[in-house]
């Protein structure tokens, strides 16, 4: 509905179209408030706090501080090949990179299983090894006591 005003007085078009707003300083649309990631006016306090700036982070990045654990295991269990002994460092050492990895504090899971699968393939392989052992003893000792020992028992060494 018009008002008596606008019937006898209609806004006259301008030659050239539509004028557009006038743009307000430091804003790209007009009328709306700036989005809260903009930058504000030039010589203007900001009408919003600013963002707090990132902590600066000291020693290694999270998540790696016990990945030594799984390097341990996997370099014990590997010497265990040689040593034997050093596969149980390896085991112990591989459960506690996994257990580190579970509760986030490394990010080398897989090497802590490595380091403890190959621990426990050596220490099973070494007890096969050491029963063997006491079996092939255990033999020998029984062929060759008692009153009648066979030959190949009778090891003499003659001297010249």
């Amino acid at each position: 509905m018009t008002t008596p005003d606008e019937q006898q007085n209609p806004p006259e078009p301008s030659p050239t179209g539509p004028q557009p707003a006038t743009p307000q300083p430091g804003y790209s649309q007009p009328g709306y408030p700036p989005p809260p990631y903009a930058t504000p006016p030039t010589g203007a306090n900001p009408p919003y706090p600013q963002p707090p700036s990132p902590p600066t982070a000291y020693g290694p990045p999270p998540g790696t501080e016990k990945n030594w654990m799984g390097v341990t295991a996997l370099v014990l269990s590997l010497a265990g090949l040689f040593t034997g002994i050093t596969a149980i460092g390896g085991i112990v050492f591989g459960h506690l990179s996994l257990s580190a990895a579970k509760r986030g504090e490394a990010d080398n899971r897989g090497m802590g299983v490595a380091g403890l699968v190959i621990g426990y393939i050596i220490v099973v392989l070494g007890i096969i090894a050491l029963i063997a052992l006491f079996a092939i003893a255990g033999w020998f000792v029984s062929e060759c006591a008692g009153d009648n020992p066979p030959e190949w028992c009778d090891v003499t060494i003659e001297s010249s």
